[in-house]
């Protein structure tokens, strides 16, 4: 291919003398300008070597129209072509700038033009319709300024240059055009080979944007877009009714921590493939080519019934549904009973986003877990009302540690052999502006899922320890007075809790062997090794472990030989029934004898009745705690029970 093309060839079409003289003037070597240096360096793209620069424009002048397009037709036929023209409009008593520009086109089409004139007898709407949308046809009024001739110059000429570039490169790759196809020839069954393959693995990427890794049911993306057509063919069709049902399997965390994360995604496969199998087999109710299971992530799925004959008929599927999970699955060689939650909305509440639709029937199945598990809510107004109160809830909940509106109350520990108290659990209690005093049982659990519950946690701490020494310091005899404090998962996971504690103890000169964490079966559940790690640290510190509710899970007794308990809390279940029946009675004495030969303290709970202080004492349990002893109190009278050194005799 021959070298690059250099054309600055420039012709002037006036009328008027002093245009041609102040063009030139303009277009000679001379100093170069910074705004000229950087027109030329965004066109160029490289950096100019001196400050003067000739760009060796080659000017000729024509007087009138007719004499510029012959010089246009000669100069093309010598080979030498001009590369631009600046053209007048008003050049009495020949061609007018539209006529020349027209002529000058047909000769030489490649040529650009800039029309340069102070005045026209035509309006630019004229000219483009004249001459057409082109980027060959430039303006430049006058009086022109400088700086505009110099830019138009280089810029034009440039882009003439670079159009024959251009131009040439076409016509050399014109001539590979035939080496090309032959070699696209051999290879076009291999491209055809490639090609499928792409669309294959289109299809798949397709496929996976779209559904679930695990059990290949549709994803929330599909889902969403699906329920998205279903708003709107109900809009068109008022007698049309689809519905969401949204199901959460029940308990789906001890199936993983027991059996494995394997058996867990095993469950989940076999539950979508059940889902769908049980629609198909409803073809009375649902359309079966219409319904979608998906799966949102964890143990969330969610079914779309299109198709609806009657709004009703979402119960009639939810409770075949159910019916269905009545049979065990057998994952990897293990028989497992998986029981779901079920919360249903329907299309008759007029929905226009499909999220609002989903965020109902969510809350409709966190309605059917509040009422036990394993059946179905109907979403309703209220629920949402009630889903509405209990973010304002999350909401007070977050401010109520910095608005001090946590109290504790102390329930006395007491040592059965002698009836005094030797220790004490805190217990927290909210105090609502607004609501009075709010239960633990309808906060804890929204402490824990948002997160409260460390900053909470925290505050339960360094107060117990705070008061626990106070009291220590006013009441001599109770200078042993311990403290238990109850400790959730998130509090061992979620925050650095053995560092919390050594600050409180080194604060507050509280000795570590006077605080009793408890901890519950369901704490060892959630990550044993993070768990274990952070027990450890507490005992390092001195601090002393209780296991609270003993005997409601599975493996509490494993727990007595895995962990450094020091004290293990009987549940009160056992301490109701032991006159009941002698199986309780045997169980308890069964444990305090386990417990004592590992050196383990019990504290029995829920002690309420003389009748039950006299089986404990009999069966010489250590400790007790309930209604019978005292309620939980607040701090100026659990001072007062103090003060008065109360101790309760040996039972008869």
């Amino acid at each position: 291919m021959s070298s690059e093309p250099n054309n600055n060839r420039i012709l002037l079409i006036d009328d008027n003398d002093q245009i041609h003289n102040d063009i030139r003037k303009v277009l000679m070597p001379q100093p170069m300008n910074e705004a000229l240096d950087d027109v030329t360096m965004a066109i160029l793209g490289k950096e100019t070597e001196s400050k003067k620069v000739d760009l060796g424009y080659a000017i000729d002048s024509a007087y009138q129209g007719e004499e510029g397009y012959q010089m246009v037709v000669d100069a093309r036929a010598k080979g030498e072509p001009y590369a631009m023209a600046f053209v007048d409009m008003r050049m009495p008593p020949g061609w007018d700038g539209v006529e020349t520009i027209t002529n000058i086109w047909e000769a030489d089409p490649a040529i650009q033009i800039v029309i340069c004139s102070a005045y026209s007898d035509y309006s630019w709407d004229q000219i483009i319709q004249r001459f057409g949308q082109t980027d060959k046809l430039l303006v430049l009024r006058k009086p022109f300024d400088s700086a505009e001739v110099q830019q138009l110059a280089c810029a034009l000429t440039m882009k003439w240059n670079l159009g024959l570039q251009a131009g040439m490169k076409m016509d050399f790759l014109n001539e590979m055009v035939d080496e090309q196809t032959r070699r696209l020839r051999n290879t076009n069954d291999v491209l055809q080979i490639e090609v499928e393959e792409r669309r294959k693995v289109e299809d798949r990427l397709r496929h996976s944007a779209f559904h679930d890794a695990l059990t290949n049911l549709p994803n929330r993306a599909l889902l969403i877009e699906r329920l998205d057509r279903c708003i709107e063919r109900s809009k068109r069709n008022e007698g049309y009714y689809f519905a969401v049902l949204y199901l959460d399997l029940d308990n789906f965390k001890i199936v993983n921590d027991s059996l494995g994360h394997r058996v867990g995604d095993g469950l989940l496969c076999e539950i979508g493939q059940r889902l769908t199998s049980c629609l198909r087999r409803l073809d009375t109710t649902v359309q079966p080519d219409d319904d979608t299971t998906a799966r949102l992530g964890g143990d969330e799925f969610v079914v779309l019934l299109d198709g609806l004959r009657d709004p009703d008929d979402a119960e009639l599927v939810t409770q075949r549904l159910l019916e269905n999970f009545d049979e065990p699955f057998n994952i990897y060689d293990k028989e497992i009973v998986a029981k779901m939650s079920v919360g249903i909305c329907s299309s008759h509440n007029s929905y226009n986003d499909p999220g609002d639709m989903l965020r109902d029937a969510d809350t409709a199945l966190y309605d059917a877990k509040d009422n036990g598990k394993g059946c179905y809510s109907i979403f309703n107004s209220d629920m949402r009302d009630k889903a509405v109160a209990r973010l304002q809830l999350e909401t007070d909940l977050r401010k109520a540690v910095e608005r001090n509106q946590f109290k504790l109350q102390y329930q006395p520990i007491v040592e059965l052999s002698t009836g005094k108290i030797v220790s004490v659990e805190a217990l927290i209690r909210w105090h609502h502006p607004e609501m009075g005093v709010i239960a633990p049982l309808d906060f804890i659990p929204l402490s824990e899922e948002t997160g409260v519950i460390n900053m909470m946690g925290d505050w339960i701490i360094t107060e117990a320890c705070r008061q626990i020494k106070q009291w220590q310091n006013d009441f001599p005899k109770y200078s042993e007075l311990s403290v238990s404090i109850n400790l959730s998962t998130r509090q061992i996971t979620g925050l650095d809790l053995v560092s919390q504690v050594s600050k409180v103890l080194d604060e507050t000169g509280l000795r570590p062997s006077l605080v009793n964490m408890e901890i519950t079966e369901s704490v060892m559940l959630e990550d044993t090794d993070i768990t274990r790690g952070i027990i450890d640290d507490l005992k390092e510190l001195g601090v002393k472990l209780h296991m609270d509710d003993f005997g409601t899970g599975y493996s509490s007794l494993s727990y007595l030989h895995t962990l450094p308990i020091d004290a293990l809390k009987l549940d009160q279940a056992f301490i109701r029934h032991m006159s009941d029946t002698g199986e309780y009675g045997a169980t308890v004495q069964a444990v305090i004898t386990l417990a004592r030969n590992r050196n383990i303290e019990v504290i029995a709970e829920g002690v309420e009745t003389a009748g039950q202080l006299a089986q404990l004492q009999a069966l010489d349990c250590e400790h007790g705690q309930g209604y019978y002893f005292s309620r939980p109190l607040d701090v100026e009278k659990m001072g007062m029970l103090l003060s008065m050194g109360s101790s309760w005799r040996k039972s008869a």
